[in-house]
């Protein structure tokens, strides 16, 4: 039996199960060549051209430096129904409604790296990024086990790297909740936080990032360290 819901954040150390191996990152050799690592960038702003889009495509920048093949998608232009709570397991799917969703499960079952970047309204993420989050919730159901008992199954077990970007436009902006949303949403799909980026856009300028080499140093270096070898997804 399987009790499905709006997942709540899971706390620091929830009981996980792993449904079993669908194998991990692409790094490594594959039939004696070395694998490509894939990075797909997910922009949760409704704003191309400002300062979420493109930081997140200077960290795709960053990782394509390195040889990683990368994919930018526009949560925004994806057409995405709101989870229902259905309460239906769909398995062997993810999620019972055939949409664009399946763009999203295909990035976070197959590549190695995930970028995700969103404007900070009301103190957490946009329209656009929580549709998806929410429709994340199928990766990592709750099980009764036969004591009675219920531990969170894993659907997702491939591990990735994970970076987050958030642009705010007040300076005094305090990035504690929306990383709260985030960290959960990450552990649902099997995503480590491996850098934060935090942006301020205090004149509510679109692009203003633009003139600062500063922070889009900062988003390009985090994309080369996603890529880097040394900085394995599997150590904690």
């Amino acid at each position: 039996m399987k009790a499905w819901g709006i997942a709540l954040s899971p706390g620091p150390s929830p009981k996980i199960w792993e449904r079993g191996e669908e194998g991990r990152s692409s790094q490594g050799e594959v039939g004696g060549q070395e694998a490509v690592v894939r990075v797909c960038g997910l922009v949760g702003s409704p704003n191309k051209g400002g300062n979420v889009d493109l930081l997140v495509s200077e960290v795709l920048r960053g990782a394509g430096s390195q040889g990683a093949e990368t994919l930018k998608l526009y949560l925004g232009e994806l057409d995405v129904m709101p989870c229902q709570d259905c309460g239906v397991d769909p398995s062997p799917e993810y999620c019972l409604f055939d949409d664009d969703m399946a763009q999203i499960y295909v990035a976070l079952t197959s590549y190695d790296g995930i970028v995700l970047g969103s404007p900070v309204y009301f103190n957490t993420v946009s329209a656009q990024a929580k549709l998806v989050i929410d429709r994340c919730n199928c990766l990592m159901p709750c099980v009764r086990q036969a004591d009675g008992s219920f531990v969170f199954e894993r659907r997702v077990n491939r591990r990735k790297k994970g970076i987050f970007i958030a642009v705010a436009g007040d300076p005094d902006q305090e990035f504690d909740t929306i990383q709260r949303t985030v960290k959960a949403f990450f552990c649902w799909a099997n995503i480590g936080l491996r850098d934060m980026i935090r942006c301020v856009n205090p004149e509510n300028e679109l692009g203003s990032v633009r003139n600062d080499r500063e922070k889009r140093n900062q988003a390009f270096e985090a994309g080369v360290r996603m890529v880097a070898r040394e900085n394995d997804i599997y150590k904690e």
